[in-house]
């Protein structure tokens, strides 16, 4: 059976039909290989695209978690390659919080309780839409704390969307932790409500310390400074998230 492939010479890309003097098009970046792969190549192929995609995503979540800071100086430095996308892991956690969220109908929201009855799916939303103003806010807020430092705006909101998807993972624990309360209907001032409440302190602390950490990495403060520009950001950050969620909670107390 004859197909346009037979036209292409042995030398040129089979998906472009452009020289090809390496392992991989210049042109479009297909991997040259014969026409016919054998079963074992086409499985080596497929094993190794897998592998590649987890080693990434995998280097990715152990850097950004492990080694405060790294990630986000290496991708400003340019070194891209090797992990995903700022935006693409904000996206992907912030989907995930959002959906625990749903699913176990928690009143407990960016550190507002609030009692089931009030709570409602549109609160989430309007959340999760305030999610894209404060991510951008909250990188023109660090950038105001370091005004003598010369850099681009993109690179604060690099620095905003990394810290923001380490928040939404712990947001996550706090949501698990609070459907349990509730699932096994713990008692207030029993030894697992304490349990709770200790974990969910645990890791507001630990954020702390992490955001301490990774202002001190990428931006290379003192810790003095680091820890003062933490408390700064932070405050006026939970401003900023009061004044945009602010008019929605009005309301919906108001006709609750």
């Amino acid at each position: 059976m004859s197909s346009h492939l037979d036209t292409i010479p042995d030398n040129h890309c089979l998906n472009c039909n452009e020289p090809v003097s390496g392992n991989y098009c210049s042109n479009c970046g297909q991997k040259f290989q014969p026409t016919k792969l054998p079963l074992r190549i086409y499985l080596e192929d497929t094993v190794e695209t897998l592998f590649n995609v987890d080693n990434r995503v995998f280097k990715t979540l152990k850097d950004l978690f492990l080694k405060p800071g790294k990630i986000t100086k290496e991708y400003i430095s340019g070194h891209r390659a090797t992990y995903l996308p700022p935006l693409r892991i904000y996206i992907s956690i912030s989907i995930l919080y959002f959906f625990l969220v749903i699913i176990t109908e928690s009143t407990q929201v960016f550190l507002v309780n609030l009692s089931s009855d009030q709570f409602d799916s549109s609160f989430g939303k309007l959340i999760q839409t305030s999610m894209f103003v404060l991510v951008p806010l909250f990188a023109l807020i660090t950038r105001w704390f370091h005004k003598k430092r010369k850099g681009y705006y993109v690179e604060y909101l690099i620095f905003s969307l990394h810290v923001h998807s380490v928040w939404f993972v712990l947001l996550s624990f706090s949501i698990i932790t609070t459907w349990a309360y509730s699932f096994f209907g713990i008692q207030e001032g029993s030894f697992f409500d304490y349990l709770v409440s200790g974990i969910q302190i645990l890791e507001r602390s630990l954020f702390m310390i992490y955001f301490i950490i990774y202002l001190k990495k990428v931006f290379e403060n003192s810790w003095w400074k680091s820890i003062l520009k933490t408390f700064g950001i932070l405050f006026f950050y939970l401003i900023t998230l009061l004044a945009v969620i602010s008019p929605y909670l009005y309301i919906m107390y108001k006709d609750s």
